[in-house]
């Protein structure tokens, strides 16, 4: 049995072409800014903005792709899309 497709993408990799999720198999997932980022429990400091920057653009590219933004957390590291069905 394969292991399951996982659910936490960065956004790096959405921009750059490394990670497709054309032919994804779920309609939920979590784009961060980094693995990292998402793991730690410290609030977006001044110096990140470039890097939510990259996480915004990110939600964008994918949005033109058919998914849908569902939820940011407060902390501007994470953002929920889904995929409609």
């Amino acid at each position: 049995m394969l292991p399951r497709p996982p659910r936490i993408f960065e956004a790096d990799d959405i921009l750059s072409g490394r990670v497709s999720l054309d032919g994804y198999p779920f309609g939920l997932i979590y784009l961060v800014i980094a693995y990292s980022s998402y793991y730690a429990d410290t609030p977006i400091h001044p110096s990140d903005l470039p890097r939510v920057d990259v996480l915004l653009s990110a939600a964008e590219l994918l949005e033109t792709r058919g998914w849908q933004i569902a939820g940011v957390d407060s902390g501007g590291k994470l953002i929920c899309l889904r995929r409609p069905q």
